[in-house]
């Protein structure tokens, strides 16, 4: 994410709590140029000082919580596929929905 000061007030707004840009304010611009289909498109997300920081230490947070989860028994769940030329399904690992790991 590029950090810039508004020269003017934004057509865009910050994509997670929609508070529009004025001029001299910070925010954070993250542009996404990709080619599907022999085509370009480009994607532009605009986000305010406040949320980035809530969402870097919502990120720190997770990270600690996921080293210590005990992975209670409730929150597990089983994924299950396809079995290859069948049509029927079998249990193929378990995973928390706390932390996203995957128990075998």
């Amino acid at each position: 994410m590029k950090r810039l000061i508004a020269g003017k007030k934004l057509k865009h707004k910050c994509i997670y709590c929609n508070k529009e840009i004025i001029k001299g304010d910070v925010y954070y611009r993250h542009r996404e140029v990709f080619e599907e289909d022999e085509m370009i498109f480009a994607r532009q997300y605009v986000v305010c000082p406040k949320c980035k920081y809530k969402e870097e230490q919502h990120r720190k947070r997770f990270e600690k919580f996921t080293k210590k989860c005990i992975h209670p028994q409730k929150f597990i769940v089983t994924e299950y596929r396809y079995i290859p030329g069948e049509s029927v399904k079998e249990p193929d690992f378990d995973i928390c929905t706390l932390c996203g790991k995957i128990m075998i």
